[in-house]
């Protein structure tokens, strides 16, 4: 969880931490030239309690908090708490352009918040070095490998999608470390889906999990984890709130990817366009 998502939602402050969140919320261009000192001046407390509240939000100290603050500033504005989002009975089509729109912005960048530069670079490196990348997967989230694995193709990848339970506890037994897996759940509770990751580890293969939430099961799996946002009720756009997020991720993924070999990829696509074309025309002529 990024630390704007967790300073705007947290509830168990002091009175005293509570002062200097919001001076923060409110003044954010200010932190990059604040001492810790100056902070507790300026809210009435000490230096001491603010190094507290940094620690109580997972930094080390004020210079940790400072540098991570900074660098999430950079990506977000500071908006005050949203409203839930939910469907109700008959609404207008003006209602659901806009209720859609914000569900889709929530979902991007409550899962951009949960994320860290570091940890994207490790992903990076785990998809780069891997010769084959194998998703597991159930339901709705076949969808969404299904569109992952096109686009890795697309960017000289061989991936592949794994729906059947058979299929993926053999592949699972089967993998070696020049493969990567990554496994979407988004209740991160599905048992077949635990039992592979298990699989998947005494195989020493490499596996990113995606899914809602770090205390899930599968949260606590494997070697990369990404979370994103999901709701359980599907009047609350759950479904869309949690595709919408794992579809950026994979789409971050893909351009990481894309990127690093670029000018083979161009070429890979223009070969691709070629053969294809060429391929429609042979077709037409024999009609």
């Amino acid at each position: 969880m990024g630390l704007l998502h967790e300073m705007q939602n947290i509830t168990d402050y002091t009175e005293r931490e509570h002062d200097i969140c919001q001076y923060i919320l409110q003044h954010p261009e200010e932190v990059a030239s604040l001492s810790s000192r100056k902070l507790g001046e300026l809210t009435f407390t000490s230096a001491a309690t603010v190094t507290r509240f940094c620690q109580k939000l997972g930094c080390k100290g004020y210079p940790d908090f400072k540098l991570r603050f900074l660098s999430e500033l950079k990506y977000h504005d500071t908006p005050e708490k949203e409203e839930e989002i939910s469907i109700s009975e008959k609404e207008s089509v003006v209602t659901m352009l806009r209720k859609v729109e914000e569900t889709y912005k929530r979902a991007i960048q409550e899962t951009k918040d949960m994320l860290s530069l570091e940890q994207m670079m490790r992903i990076r490196k785990l998809v780069r070095q891997a010769e084959y990348i194998d998703f597991y997967v159930y339901d709705a989230n076949v969808a969404l490998a299904m569109y992952a694995r096109n686009l890795l193709f697309h960017s000289g990848k061989v991936a592949n999608v794994y729906s059947e339970t058979n299929i993926q506890e053999l592949n699972a037994l089967v993998s070696r470390e020049k493969h990567l897996a990554i496994i979407i759940s988004r209740t991160g509770e599905n048992a077949r889906l635990v039992e592979v990751a298990k699989t998947l580890k005494r195989s020493k293969t490499k596996t990113i999990i995606i899914t809602c939430g770090k205390e899930r099961t599968l949260g606590k799996m494997g070697d990369e984890r990404l979370y994103t946002m999901a709701r359980a009720a599907v009047d609350d756009f759950g479904t869309v709130l949690f595709s919408t997020g794992v579809k950026y991720l994979l789409d971050v993924i893909f351009g990481m990817e894309f990127s690093y070999q670029y000018k083979e990829n161009i070429l890979l696509n223009q070969t691709y366009e070629e053969r294809s074309r060429d391929r429609l025309w042979t077709l037409i002529n024999q009609v």
